[in-house]
């Protein structure tokens, strides 16, 4: 199953300030650095507090590459905490997402995708939330089920008034506990039939090095800065 989220009020500063130091961190120990990741790591502790005073700028859409760059950087991280977070809530693993990335819409605008996401119905209605008479229900309904029909009426479960604001709740606190400072708005649920997805962007060199469109971007900040500054 595939489920995409619509996401809203990101708070770029916290996201930063909570994940650039990762990131430093292993750019460390890359043998070839751009000039702006040598800038950062001799910056050290300051890289933090310089780009959240770039951040004013950095356009909309640069802030959302950045974004969806530290998302992709620090997936499995966010994914852990994720199905941490959904089996405490719902019970053993009722849920469990096997990937997630973001894609930055034109203009203002980023979904988050959960990949790979593996459903255990029959865990899932056990569930404290699915109690008395709606658990009573919601179980004949997998029973009678035929093998054909089990995702679709899954789907329908996770997309009920009971279970997506919890679930949508849940995923957005995991994230945030993660350093992702957001919220998740509405979400759809979708059968994994194959269907070409969009992927999310990747840089040209080794893993953990910032994109090129990003490091020109820092580049261009920081002359914009500097000439503010004479």
């Amino acid at each position: 199953m595939i489920i995409r989220f619509e996401v809203q009020d990101i708070n770029y500063e916290e996201c930063f300030q909570n994940l650039i130091p990762q990131m430093i961190s292993r750019t460390k120990g890359q043998p070839e650095l751009s000039e702006p990741e040598k800038l950062l790591v001799k910056l050290g502790d300051d890289a933090v507090p310089v780009l959240l005073k770039l951040l004013s700028y950095f356009d909309t859409d640069t802030r959302d590459q950045l974004f969806v760059w530290l998302l992709g950087d620090n997936q499995d991280m966010f994914i852990s905490t994720a199905n941490t977070e959904m089996k405490e809530m719902f019970g053993g693993d009722a849920i469990v997402i096997g990937g997630l990335y973001a894609q930055d819409l034109p203009g203002p605008g980023i979904m988050l995708y959960a990949t790979q996401v593996d459903i255990e119905y029959k865990q899932l209605v056990a569930s404290p939330m699915f109690s008395g008479v709606l658990g009573g229900a919601a179980k004949i309904a997998l029973k009678l089920a035929s093998p054909e029909t089990v995702e679709k009426t899954g789907i329908k479960l996770l997309s009920s008034n009971l279970v997506k604001p919890v679930f949508i709740s849940t995923l957005s606190d995991s994230l945030q506990k993660a350093g992702l400072i957001l919220a998740l708005g509405d979400v759809e649920l979708m059968d994994d039939t194959g269907m070409d997805l969009p992927t999310p962007k990747t840089s040209s060199k080794e893993e953990g090095l910032l994109p090129d469109a990003i490091e020109d971007q820092i580049l261009d900040a920081v002359a914009a800065w500097l000439k503010d500054s004479i």
